[in-house]
């Protein structure tokens, strides 16, 4: 059986524990869209907003907007990483510099302890050097 659009987007909202308001909130969508999205009142969304929910959720754009292929998008951030995205996307600009600050303070005590990158981390450093 196929999903419809609005149980796709209610198995989103169910799996990441997000109100419709904050999925609202975070794709930059009226929380009324959202609702007649999750009653089935609208069944196509654009190619854009498929994107962003992939971008912020990590829904395949083709599995939330057609119901093929695969459910996550294999580029999709874990789960912890999604919740934080989320949190930092709450944060005043001062915090999210200060965590910005953090971030780099570890990845500076890392390369001086000799901690090698992972896997990912690696291939972004060779991605950024190349562009």
């Amino acid at each position: 059986m196929n999903m419809t659009l609005a149980e796709r987007i209610k198995l989103i909202l169910r799996e990441r524990h997000t109100k419709q308001v904050q999925f609202a909130r975070a794709l930059g969508i009226s929380a009324n869209y959202t609702n007649l999205l999750v009653n089935g009142k609208k069944d196509n969304i654009s190619e854009t907003l498929a994107k962003l929910i992939e971008e912020t959720y990590g829904y395949s754009a083709q599995w939330v907007k057609y119901g093929t292929g695969a459910m996550i998008s294999p580029s999709a951030p874990s789960a912890v990483k999604l919740e934080f995205i989320k949190k930092v996307r709450l944060m005043p600009d001062e915090d999210v510099a200060s965590l910005l600050a953090f971030a780099n303070a570890l990845e500076q005590v890392k390369t001086c302890m000799g901690v090698a990158p992972k896997k990912a981390d690696a291939l972004e450093e060779d991605t950024d050097e190349t562009a």
